[in-house]
């Protein structure tokens, strides 16, 4: 094989002397590399067609997933409104001054928090009936009021005395603590 020169133009304008074997073998480098990234798209468009085919099936699934539970909440919604409808408790039930002492017991903290022994619970109880008793025999306000066509009830009782709104709520047949509030003060 003859060795050829040929004369290749260089950036500033003068020419380079390359000889043909050099061509030819960056030539087969080119090619080369164009048949490696021509795998490698190849391979890449397949993985993001199982990925996509993937992602289309989750949602899918999803969906019917979804589907399933929106037809068990359009049966089980009227279920449960005509149970609490027909357990929800009467006004007469709803005693302002044992809620209150329960609160001030503080029966409706967690178990970590509630008085450990003996003596401690007499004091606690005590306690919660002196207090609930004077706060109350300078008056008190209760309002109950029904919601949800009479499912559930919402109690509150304003203590002036003691500076709170207390709230409960009463929603299959027992009256439930939810919280209370501090009156503002006119100054």
């Amino acid at each position: 094989m003859a060795n050829t020169t040929s004369f290749a133009p260089s950036v500033n304008g003068s020419s380079q002397r390359r000889s043909s074997s050099s061509v030819r073998s960056s030539s087969s480098t080119t090619s080369s590399t164009a048949s490696t990234n021509q795998t490698i798209d190849t391979i890449s468009n397949e993985l993001l067609i199982q990925y996509g085919l993937m992602a289309i099936g989750a949602l899918l699934i999803f969906k019917l997933i979804f589907t399933a539970l929106n037809m068990i909440i359009l049966f089980a919604l009227p279920v449960i409104y005509l149970y609490a409808s027909a357990n929800c408790p009467s006004n007469d039930t709803f005693d302002a001054k044992k809620e209150l002492k329960r609160v001030m017991r503080g029966a409706h903290l967690p178990e970590e928090h509630q008085p450990k022994g003996f003596f401690e619970k007499g004091l606690n109880k005590l306690t919660a009936s002196i207090t609930t008793e004077l706060a109350t025999s300078l008056g008190y306000e209760i309002r109950i009021n029904d919601y949800f066509g009479a499912a559930a009830k919402m109690a509150s009782v304003k203590v002036p005395v003691a500076g709170y709104e207390y709230y409960w709520i009463g929603i299959f047949d027992r009256w439930r603590y939810m919280g209370q509030k501090e009156i503002p003060t006119n100054t």
